[in-house]
């Protein structure tokens, strides 16, 4: 058998056992971390979408979001009996998609099959991406997308091809032959799809343009049309992102702005970057928590050393554009903004890892440059799995110990965003209601972890003796609407989380409790007595 052959077998074990490793750590108690505010919004849009389809399809715009991801989870809400990890097992899907995507991305960026499996394993165990496909969030489905439409424009711009005419005639046959690529419309469909996923798409475009400037030695006419075609790119996701101006509350879609962002005139012109700035190190320790300092160290290496120098490079800045604006003008920013900037920043380390690795095999280097470079290589890939692995271990065997940066912290483990002690009240609810008694459950809150994060677990049951309703929050009072609704069954009960419990309780009786790690709030349920 020939090398050749032996090589391609290689490879192709390599990637099964890399989708191996993957589905078995990212199936392997998936239900561990209780669902997250924004999880339980997107999976109650979904099934509103599946019980009114012509009525709540485009839901979601009025809370500023564009509404495909809910989409995708529709179907997986009949797969699944726990709605919670149809909506997670949505997100594994999406993560094994962006291996392949990946693998796709650094063949079109030159890089060798170990820089392929490189970045398969970057994608199957860095804490950043781990996470994210884990979690029924909307940030990995669009990195996907974006992964996708990068791929099916570098399809287009990696192409060798030299300008060669003799006639204007010629010129606009070739500049029309080249708009009409059907990568084009691949990459353009993709970045529309992105789009219609979360609206922040948008800042990838600037990625897609700087790519045109990947292919080396062009004239500038050559150059000109490669960023034409970025451009066409670009132009087809807007369009079919305008396609939802079709919705009477297409204007919602940006609505709650405000509630994330500075206005750019309060930023450029009135100084408010001096504040925004000084959040950057911050930023910083969030890619270093979650891409691993060694990832990290081996993308300042690649900048300086060896072929990949400008794809490197071109990779960094791409990040960058993504990166900065939310950095510049971010009011609210959470780690899980900058999941699409890991794209660029995980293909740069894993053609630098490569690179290296090549370097260390170069019989033509001196002898010492070469164990440095393979000790090197070494030390940073094992830091880069050490690192990953002491996240993972956590997520999946003790998740209220995941060693999540201070804000994810806070999101995830103790604040009310968290559902700690929700499935336990969903058995509480059931056990009361199969004892014959009819149950008036009031929440505080009125969407988001309460009561939604209640209501997706009753989506398609029996509920006739059941009633659950938002009363909003801080509880300073149960409202009498709630009050008379509630004379009609025989129970009634409280959920609400202790930091936001107002009222005097001496009449009610405390049913359970379900403490946050760290000494953080309970959830509470309260019966009124």
């Amino acid at each position: 058998m020939s090398s050749t052959a032996n090589n391609n077998r290689l490879y192709l074990f390599g990637l099964v056992a890399i989708v191996t490793l993957y589905l078995t750590s990212h199936l392997w108690n998936l239900l561990g971390l209780p669902v997250f505010a924004d999880e339980a919004i997107y999976i109650r849009w979904s099934q509103l979408i599946i019980d009114d389809w012509r009525r709540y399809l485009f839901f979601p715009l009025n809370d500023g979001k564009t509404p495909f991801f809910m989409w995708l989870l529709v179907p997986f809400q009949f797969v699944f009996s726990d709605q919670l990890y149809a909506a997670r097992f949505v997100s594994v899907l999406i993560g094994l998609g962006q291996i392949g995507a990946i693998v796709w991305v650094v063949r079109l960026f030159g890089g060798s099959r170990t820089a392929r499996i490189l970045a398969a394993i970057f994608v199957a165990i860095l804490p950043f991406w781990f996470f994210h496909h884990r979690m029924a969030l909307i940030d990995a489905t669009l990195t996907l997308f974006l992964t996708v439409s990068l791929a099916s424009l570098l399809e287009v711009v990696t192409r060798s091809f030299t300008f060669n005419f003799s006639s204007t005639w010629q010129l606009k046959k070739i500049i029309r032959t080249a708009l009409y690529e059907p990568w084009l419309f691949v990459a353009g469909g993709f970045f529309g799809l992105a789009l219609w996923t979360k609206v922040p798409a948008v800042l990838f475009a600037p990625t897609l343009l700087v790519f045109a400037f990947l292919p080396v030695r062009k004239t500038v006419l050559e150059r000109s049309l490669l960023l034409a075609q970025a451009s066409m790119a670009v132009v087809i996701g807007v369009v079919l992102f305008l396609l939802l101006k079709s919705q009477p509350v297409f204007s919602q879609l940006f609505s709650r702005g405000n509630d994330f962002l500075f206005p750019w005139r309060e930023v450029m012109l009135g100084g408010m970057w001096r504040q925004t700035m000084i959040n950057i190190p911050t930023y910083t320790v969030y890619f270093l928590q979650y891409l691993t300092p060694a990832a990290i160290a081996l993308i300042g290496v690649g900048l300086f050393f060896g072929k990949v120098k400008k794809k490197i490079f071109l990779l960094v800045l791409s990040a960058l554009a993504f990166i900065l604006p939310i950095a510049l003008f971010g009011k609210v920013v959470y780690p899980r903004y900058f999941v699409p900037a890991i794209l660029p920043l995980t293909i740069a380390a894993s053609l630098a890892l490569a690179e290296l690795l090549q370097f260390s095999r170069n019989t033509q280097v001196l002898l010492q440059k070469r164990v440095f470079a393979a000790v090197a290589s070494v030390l940073l890939l094992a830091n880069t799995i050490t690192s990953s692995l002491l996240f993972i271990f956590p997520v999946v065997l003790t998740p209220d110990t995941t060693p999540f940066v201070p804000a994810d912290v806070t999101q995830y483990l103790t604040e009310w965003s968290s559902g700690h002690g929700l499935k336990e009240t969903i058995s509480l609810m059931r056990d009361k209601t199969k004892e014959g008694n009819t149950l008036a459950v009031a929440t505080e809150g009125f969407f988001g972890t309460l009561p939604d994060g209640l209501l997706l677990y009753l989506h398609n049951r029996d509920v006739s003796q059941l009633m659950v309703q938002g009363i909003g929050q801080p509880v300073f009072g149960i409202p009498e609407e709630f009050i008379t609704q509630a004379a009609q069954y025989d129970t009634t009960w409280l959920v609400v989380n202790s930091h936001r419990m107002k009222m005097e309780t001496t009449n009610f009786k405390l049913v359970a409790e379900f403490c946050r790690p760290y000494n953080a709030p309970c959830l509470q349920v309260w019966e009124l007595l």
